[in-house]
């Protein structure tokens, strides 16, 4: 035996025979393979399939019937040749709900059916039938109102305006839900206090006089919101303090010469307590009429103002001092002849 492995020719001569049923086997392999694939391509194959949630429609009805608590999806067995069940989609078919007439007005059963599948493929939809409730329709156009309950606002600020985008939106519903409408529209909220200007999106509701949400359509289901929100703000009449009048020389008249009121900015309750709005001038160092500046004297609270400076128009004149001694000698000796009668 180890002479057969010594000799060159003998162990290639048994790699050779390695190798050739090594070939063979490899080629029949394939051979079968091959074999089987050309089968399949040859044999038209029945399989099935299982599609979950696919949505359902409402068949034909009249326009003037509202179809309510229809469910939205079902599931659909399909069975059939493979090469074709490979080529059909959700998108390749409609379930739908047989179709409707106002006999049906009422609760009653529709079976459902598949529009648009190969005739070559069986269905069964689970459930083969539902049970809707059939009535009268009404369709109506009511404005979007809006509630704040929901938003919280810092202190000292308050909405000054709230702009909707739609501002109506188009229902439809049966006769009996329509009449039930009591609020179409939003409820403004945030998860904090604000006090700036801000827009959202917020799903529209449709209550009853309970609050309770109604079985009605809408065209649109967001309504975006811009909400302006500012500070507490009121108008008030300007009050002149003047700092520094030398009554003993001048005489003083003053006049607002652009306006005569101003608005705040602040607390609520600061702003409710107020009255007027003080107007400081100091005339120490003036002596003739001019123009001159006040400025606001703004309360604790308040946190800013339309204005904070005031043009002012001020008269000053001199007291004529002569006349005045002549005046006061002049009571003076009445007074003293006053005495002498009475004696």
């Amino acid at each position: 035996m180890d002479k057969i492995w010594q000799n060159k020719w003998a162990v290639r001569l048994i790699s050779l025979l390695f190798a050739i049923v090594i070939y063979s086997l490899v080629t029949n392999e394939n051979r079968l393979r091959n074999n089987a694939i050309n089968s399949q391509i040859a044999t038209s194959v029945n399989s099935s399939e299982t599609l979950y949630n696919v949505p359902l429609y409402l068949g034909p009805h009249p326009d003037d019937l509202y179809v309510s608590d229809l469910q939205e999806k079902v599931t659909v067995k399909l069975e059939g040749p493979r090469n074709i069940l490979n080529q059909v989609t959700q998108e390749s078919f409609v379930v739908q709900t047989e179709s409707i007439s106002r006999e049906d007005i009422g609760t009653t059963t529709l079976a459902l059916t598949i529009k648009g599948l190969p005739n070559e493929v069986n269905y069964r939809i689970i459930p083969g039938r539902v049970k809707v409730s059939v009535k009268q329709r009404e369709v109506v156009t009511l404005p979007v109102q809006y509630k704040l309950d929901g938003l919280q606002v810092e202190d000292g600020y308050q909405v000054a305006s709230v702009e909707m985008d739609p501002k109506e939106v188009k229902l439809t519903g049966s006769k009996e839900m329509i009449e039930a409408i009591d609020f179409v529209g939003i409820n403004i909220s945030s998860a904090q206090p604000v006090k700036e200007t801000f827009s959202d999106v917020y799903r529209i509701q449709i209550l009853d006089k309970q609050g309770e949400l109604l079985d009605v359509n809408t065209e649109t289901s967001d309504i975006k919101v811009k909400v302006e929100v500012v500070e507490h703000s009121k108008e008030l009449p300007l009050k002149l303090v003047a700092l520094g009048e030398d009554n003993t020389k001048y005489t003083y008249s003053y006049a607002f010469l652009d306006q005569e009121s101003v608005t705040l900015y602040g607390s609520e309750a600061v702003l409710n307590a107020l009255e007027a709005v003080e107007v400081v001038v100091d005339v120490s160092n003036i002596q003739a009429s001019q123009e001159i500046v006040g400025m606001l004297n703004l309360p604790s609270g308040i946190s800013n103002a339309s204005t904070n400076q005031v043009p002012i128009k001020v008269k000053i004149e001199a007291i004529d001092t002569t006349t005045t001694a002549e005046v006061n000698s002049t009571v003076e000796l009445d007074k003293q002849d006053e005495t002498q009668d009475q004696e």
